[in-house]
């Protein structure tokens, strides 16, 4: 199935959904908005804010699930960014869900607000549970947005993101209990098969399929090296059984959990940098942190746990028969991988590769090997240090319009510091570069 209809289908499915949703909320709370009194409508509008919040939670699921059919058609870059947006609007939606409700039910008791919701924690069924799941719910949401902000370490991140399995289990009895489902037996099955498909995706493809491919391929590293002058980067050689089954894209990227003490607690996205042609591949990570800093300590022979391959950075998405890339740091290795993919192939390839300086310039003999041996050209750029044969400064709209003038017949990977992928995605719009030819993927997650 191409990823044009795969994608019409995901978002007809979307909006299916949410007509049957609204559906069954309008048919149970349409007269509240005909009442003479203010609470008919904080009622309707707090169940609709509680309704959407449960079913948006559950696409949250789909999202960080790499669900395969979802993320070939989207790409999971795209789908984290849109994951941590679709937590702001859950966040405003299950702050207004309660509020509304209290105040709604107050007027009809003709009560203050905080006695009617002493009174819902004492006397309604499920809703001392469902309080305890919307303060984790609430906190892990909070929490997310305090680390991505403050950009502290991934496993912060993932371990807050556990609680929130435990708030969905909380509340889960309290939606049946008080929602559309406790008055509609069509739409409680609904509701069910909803809980079944999000929770069966996301325990498929986030955990069964990794074990099931680590059973079958038995993934292990051959060796670790260092790569770039003064070994500013590490390169994993990781092998495996049946590696021929296993299938990998240049330019994608995977999920890599090392079982080696002080690694297995932690599981990290990086490109591939080399097929396994030759029986292994390899991924390459310069050192820019604490985990990466560490990776050449990994011991040859320790087995790994891998998610993927994840992304669509690859040449399916190619229209046209010239290609430049766009590389800047260790955004080179997804690159390095295209190049040699595409190198047999007959293309005009052309790489510009950012770097501040030689000291931080990755794989150069390998790149100027493959140049010789397929025949593209490559233009290096140093911003803080001039190299005889390159260029010097930063690469901006006006040096990338002189070194290729046929910019806006090719199409254009981009992969590099987000910045500079910023900057760049600007320059290349500005240069009439048609959106369909420009391709690029932020990996991380």
């Amino acid at each position: 199935m191409n990823h044009r209809l795969q994608r019409t289908l995901i978002y007809i499915l979307l909006v299916t959904n949410f007509i049957v949703l609204i559906y069954f909320w309008w048919s149970g709370n349409a007269d509240l908005f005909a009442s003479e009194s203010l609470s008919g409508p904080l009622l309707a509008i707090g169940r609709l804010a509680g309704l959407l919040a449960a079913t948006l939670i559950l696409i949250q699921l789909i999202l960080i699930g790499r669900v395969k059919w979802v993320e070939s058609t989207f790409g999971l870059d795209k789908l984290s960014r849109l994951h941590r947006l679709n937590g702001y609007v859950i966040l405003g939606l299950i702050v207004a869900h309660p509020i509304l409700l209290t105040q709604g039910y107050a007027i009809i008791n003709d009560t203050t607000y905080q006695g009617q919701y002493i009174d819902f924690l004492k006397n309604w069924d499920t809703l001392l549970r469902a309080f305890v799941g919307y303060l984790i719910l609430l906190a892990t949401i909070v929490l997310s947005i305090t680390i991505v902000r403050k950009r502290l370490k991934y496993e912060t991140w993932y371990y807050v993101h556990i609680f929130n399995y435990l708030a969905i289990a909380l509340v889960f009895g309290h939606q049946l209990r008080f929602g559309p489902a406790a008055e509609d037996q069509v739409f409680m099955m609904y509701w069910y098969t909803a809980y079944a498909f999000a929770f069966g995706n996301l325990i498929w493809y986030r955990f069964l399929k990794p074990l099931i491919k680590f059973s079958k391929h038995d993934f292990h590293v051959t060796r670790v090296e260092p790569e770039g002058p003064n070994g500013i980067a590490t390169s994993i050689y990781i092998t495996g059984d049946k590696l021929r089954d296993y299938k990998i894209k240049a330019g994608q990227f995977m999920i890599f959990r090392f079982f080696q003490k002080g690694f297995w607690t932690q599981a990290h996205p990086f490109s591939v940098s080399m097929l396994p042609e030759s029986g292994e591949f390899r991924i390459t990570a310069k050192k820019l942190g604490d985990y990466t800093n560490q990776l050449e300590h990994i011991t040859p022979g320790i087995e790994v746990l891998i998610d993927g391959p994840h992304g669509v950075f690859t040449e399916e998405k190619i229209t046209q028969d010239k290609i430049l890339f766009i590389a800047g740091g260790v955004g080179i290795t997804p690159i390095r991988a295209l190049l040699e993919s595409l190198g047999p192939k007959g293309k005009d390839l052309i790489l510009l590769y950012s770097n501040k300086s030689r000291a931080e310039h990755i794989f150069a003999e390998e790149l100027e090997a493959l140049s010789k041996e397929f025949g593209f050209k490559i233009k290096n750029i140093y911003s803080d240090e001039k190299v005889d044969g390159a260029e010097q400064g930063y690469l901006d709209q006006a040096m990338l319009k002189r070194l290729v003038p046929d910019l806006v017949e090719r199409d254009v990977f981009l992969c590099g510091p987000p910045p500079m992928m910023d900057a760049l995605k600007k320059a290349l719009t500005n240069l009439g570069l048609p959106k369909k030819q420009f391709h690029w993927e932020r990996f991380a997650l």
